[in-house]
């Protein structure tokens, strides 16, 4: 199978599903629990990325060295314009097939329990928010950073900063109702803020990117996957 179709069938996929989230996402019933098996399911990305860590035949550094370059097609130095060291990862199909899957649960989860929050601005913005902070995720599944390091960077750095607000519109659109799920919210927008400050710092300290990179994520995802097993009793007996 060529490479390219593969994307291409990620590409096609993401669309399809976007379509039916949007289709689906005024029947509360069936799409409830869809949002928070969506949400859960996050928990296990980091699973997948330590297999396929462990399946580069490069040495990777994970304190050092970005998630995306585990999604890299090719094998040697320079594959893309930052990476000046040797990158070989066998599994890297897996890898942004993850990438992929992780968008489309993010977003999924976001449309779907978008009725679990107040009804109002803070909470509507929040969920757009969240909806790109997925589709960015899943443009660096689509597009690898070797085989186009322009579109790679440009579809990841929303989702960089875009969970920020989402986090902080949530926490306070719930701190009255749901004041201690208010108060875990505030807690990982502040780790995930912090992670990206100190990102900034990067080209004046050795500071470890790979694992602040994976903070400034794994904050997140963490956060949804928390969130959704707090709300499911709840609102599984509640939907």
């Amino acid at each position: 199978m060529s490479p390219y179709f593969t994307y291409f069938l990620m590409s096609a996929l993401t669309i399809m599903i976007i379509c039916l989230v949007v289709r689906l996402r005024n029947h509360r019933v069936i799409t409830l629990k869809i949002g928070l098996i969506s949400w859960i399911s996050l928990s296990a990305y980091f699973i997948i990325e330590y297999l396929v860590i462990r399946a580069t035949t490069a040495p990777y550094n994970f304190l050092k060295q970005p998630m995306s370059d585990l999604g890299v097609t090719t094998c040697g130095t320079d594959t893309y314009i930052l990476a000046t060291y040797e990158i070989c990862s066998p599994y890297h199909l897996l890898m942004n097939w993850t990438f992929t899957f992780t968008g489309i649960a993010i977003f999924t989860g976001a449309i779907f329990l978008h009725r679990i929050w107040p009804d109002n601005q803070q909470s509507r913005t929040a969920t757009a928010l969240f909806v790109i902070y997925g589709l960015s995720y899943t443009i660096s599944g689509i597009v690898p950073a070797d085989v186009n390091f322009l579109w790679h960077t440009l579809g990841s750095l929303p989702g960089m900063v875009v969970q920020i607000p989402a986090l902080i519109m949530i926490g306070l659109a719930i701190r009255k109702k749901m004041p201690k799920l208010s108060l875990w919210t505030f807690v990982c927008a502040l780790i995930t803020t912090c992670a990206l400050i100190l990102a900034f710092f990067q080209p004046f300290i050795d500071l470890p990117g790979g694992l602040l990179q994976r903070i400034l994520y794994g904050s997140v995802f963490l956060w949804m996957t928390v969130t959704a097993m707090v709300l499911w009793p709840k609102k599984s007996e509640d939907g």
